[in-house]
């Protein structure tokens, strides 16, 4: 199931439905699923595991997960459909909650437990998920002016509360304080000409030790986290100023225009003026 075959037009990427669902078939769907039980009860099967589902409980699916409802008892959901672009443009291409995590949550998704937690049954025990859920409900409804914006946020505030459930303590992790300062470095300056060695000098920490603990904990080299930052500053500026694409270039670091472009393409799929085109048609 495509997210067209279900939303009011082709061009929406975030679909929002609070309904009574009863007992339905095995399916699959080629987008993200939310899904928060509100009321009743039913009995779940994800990817072949079951359980009893009853309120406050919710879980998100990936891509291709295939489900069913059965044994339906006044069972009430709100469901939220989504692409990963809501969630960041750069992140289009994203088919599973692992990868989606590592794209916006980078500085957290390492602290989670091992285990793969796409469909896994959590529970909201202060009812803080329901609220931002009922609010992107009516959010839906009205389709006012920044909605798009208020769903990528609070979307990304459900993925941390969640993350918040399944992280370990880390606090005596010398080298998870060494890669945060990294990350808050990179964060803080990445219009600059940055460099590893200049941050490790500056530390005195050892070049080799933090090249490899940030791509264990990150899942990035140091270079590539540094090109997703710009990469989301320079989408931003693009659908959000009129800013030129060289002065969009410029002001999250790139001289060499021609190294921008590959690296745009590489994360985007689209040169900048597409990506441009694209989102002006989308707000039209």
């Amino acid at each position: 199931m495509e997210i067209y075959q279900i939303a009011a037009n082709d061009s929406e990427k975030l679909v929002m439905m609070n309904f009574e669902q009863s007992d339905i078939g095995s399916h699959d769907h080629h987008f993200f699923e939310l899904a928060y039980v509100t009321g009743g009860s039913a009995d779940h099967v994800l990817n072949g595991r079951g359980g009893r589902l009853r309120a406050g409980d919710y879980f998100i699916m990936d891509y291709g997960s295939v489900h069913r409802y059965e044994n339906c008892r006044d069972f009430t959901l709100i469901n939220c459909l989504f692409l990963p672009e809501v969630i960041d443009e750069t992140l289009r291409y994203c088919r599973s909650l692992e990868a989606l995590l590592q794209g916006c949550l980078i500085r957290y998704y390492r602290m989670a437990l091992g285990e793969d937690w796409a469909g896994r049954v959590f529970h909201d025990e202060d009812g803080r998920v329901e609220q931002l859920l009922v609010g992107m409900v009516e959010e839906y409804r009205q389709k006012r002016l920044g909605s798009m914006e208020i769903f990528r946020c609070r979307l990304t505030e459900i993925l941390i509360l969640t993350l918040r459930m399944l992280v370990q303590p880390r606090e005596s992790r010398a080298e998870s304080t060494m890669v945060a300062e990294l990350i808050r470095y990179v964060d803080a300056s990445y219009r600059e000409k940055l460099t590893l060695q200049e941050f490790c000098g500056r530390q005195h920490y050892s070049l080799s030790y933090v090249s490899r603990r940030f791509k264990q904990e990150t899942g990035m080299t140091f270079r590539e986290y540094l090109q997703k930052v710009r990469m989301e500053k320079c989408c931003a500026l693009l659908s959000g100023s009129d800013l030129s694409v060289g002065e969009a270039a410029a002001a999250v670091g790139y001289e060499d225009m021609q190294f921008f472009h590959e690296v745009f393409r590489k994360y985007l799929h689209m040169t900048p003026k597409e990506y441009r085109r694209l989102g002006r048609k989308e707000e039209a």
